[in-house]
């Protein structure tokens, strides 16, 4: 999910310890994504470079930029005189996001981890036995925490263009999570894959990654599919309104 730390970004600092020029605009590029994932730029959203503004803090240029940058990378689509609508949540959309998942997470299964990467696997591993089967709010969170990161020292070992295309698809699936948890249903999902997939990490056992990663994605497309269902939002096909109208009127110039 997000990680301001990732070496994926671009640093703000120089070697000698100087912002850099392009870290205001990169902040922002940053907060919007995250804005996006979170869901605080709601789906279907459409947002203009003053609602940005108002809403994160950012001086004009930094909006702009961040804008055109999720519009860049495909998480927004501009609007003639409007603004920049948000990328839709769709059944497409997840489709898509989980069958690349499943050709992409092929790559997992060849990780090599070093030592200090299968010790934090290891210490990761003992807060999520500790906290197996606790609900409270404010640990669900942390437990969360701890599930990102294993998906993060995943990504630190794996080749930087399969890391890359995984973090987004990553961070598609983790906007989608977030929609439809802050939906009407109030339903929350839960990964249950730490132990396991942690144990297939620090044993370099593809097969049993393979495994955990599957039972992930099942979970994940049965969840979504659960709450495609519950959406009570009627379905329509692009342009059927206009036609409607159309053919109206040419009935009426009869």
């Amino acid at each position: 999910m997000y990680d301001p730390s990732s070496p994926l970004l671009r640093p703000v600092i120089s070697e000698d310890g100087i912002p850099n020029p392009e870290a205001k605009v990169r902040f922002a590029e940053d907060r919007l994504l995250d804005a996006v994932i979170w869901c605080e730029l709601m789906p279907s959203e459409v947002v203009t470079e003053a609602d940005v503004m108002g809403r994160f803090g950012l001086t004009k240029a930094a909006a702009r930029s961040g804008l055109s940058r999720l519009g860049y990378d495909g998480w927004a689509m501009p609007q003639p005189r409007t603004g920049w609508l948000i990328l839709p949540v769709s059944g497409a959309l997840i489709g898509h996001v989980i069958g690349a998942r499943r050709i992409a997470e092929a790559a997992l299964t060849e990780l090599a981890l070093d030592a200090s990467a299968r010790e934090e696997l290891e210490q990761v591993g003992r807060v999520l036995a500790a906290t197996d089967g606790q609900n409270d709010a404010g640990l669900v969170r942390t437990i969360n925490h701890y599930l990102n990161r294993i998906d993060g020292i995943m990504l630190e070992n794996s080749n930087p263009f399969t890391a890359r295309h995984l973090r987004k698809l990553w961070h598609h699936t983790a906007r989608v999570t977030h929609y439809f948890e802050e939906s009407g249903a109030q339903q929350s999902f839960r990964r249950t894959d730490g132990s396991t997939l942690i144990q297939a990490l620090c044993a370099g056992d593809g097969n049993a990654i393979r495994a955990a990663r599957t039972a992930l994605l099942d979970a994940q497309e049965t969840f979504f599919m659960r709450q495609l269902l519950r959406d009570e939002t009627p379905l329509s096909r692009p342009g059927l309104t206009s036609n409607r109208k159309s053919t109206t009127q040419n009935r009426r110039n009869l």
